[in-house]
């Protein structure tokens, strides 16, 4: 690959960061210490694991990372983000969004059975991420519906996803679910399971 391409692929990334970080300005969520931006805690928490965890390098990917909340969460449109990053992001970041009151199930639902592969790949991160972080919360109900769900409309249809989708990543959504997985016995246990 040369230098341009590499700094190109660079500059798109970038450029999310600074549309994610400067729609997120001003949101928090709980995390260890309190109420901690959300940008910092949960979209670089979901861009890392794939990143760093997983290894994956693709600007495609990492892009629908940081901007996977930006259209449900923030005055921001898919319209923008298909002007700024084009067709494809905006089509996965619109699998990524969920639908005001639509139920969980049916979203996911949606999600895996039409977005690509780079789409499961951040839905699975940002999933455990939120799984690292549920502890902080207080409601322990709410955990144990976010665990339940987990289950039944994220790891249970996987399997036939995996056959839909381009095998390219079957191994990385293998590790994250393993990852899931684990993590869920961990916050299982802090529930008393």
């Amino acid at each position: 690959m040369s230098n341009i391409g590499l700094y190109a692929m660079e500059e798109y990334v970038a450029k999310a960061k600074e549309l994610a970080s400067a729609y997120h300005k001003g949101q928090t969520r709980i995390g260890r210490k309190g109420k901690v931006p959300y940008y910092d805690e949960h979209v670089l928490g979901v861009y890392n694991i794939l990143k760093d965890e997983c290894g994956i390098d693709s600007p495609d990917i990492l892009t629908m990372a940081l901007l996977h909340d930006v259209v449900e969460d923030t005055p921001c449109t898919l319209d923008e983000i298909r002007e700024k990053f084009g067709d494809e992001i905006a089509e996965q970041v619109g699998f990524l969004t969920r639908v005001e009151g639509e139920p969980f199930s049916i979203y996911a639902r949606r999600l895996f059975a039409n977005a690509s592969y780079k789409a499961i790949l951040v839905k699975m991160a940002d999933r455990l991420h939120n799984l690292r972080t549920i502890v902080y919360m207080h409601d322990k109900r709410w955990i144990g519906k976010k665990v339940r769900q987990t289950y039944t409309d994220i790891l249970n249809p996987l399997p036939e996803t995996m056959k839909r989708i381009d095998p390219v990543c079957n191994d990385k959504i293998k590790d994250l679910a393993d990852k899931i997985e684990q993590q869920l016995q961990t916050v299982e246990i802090f529930l008393g399971k």
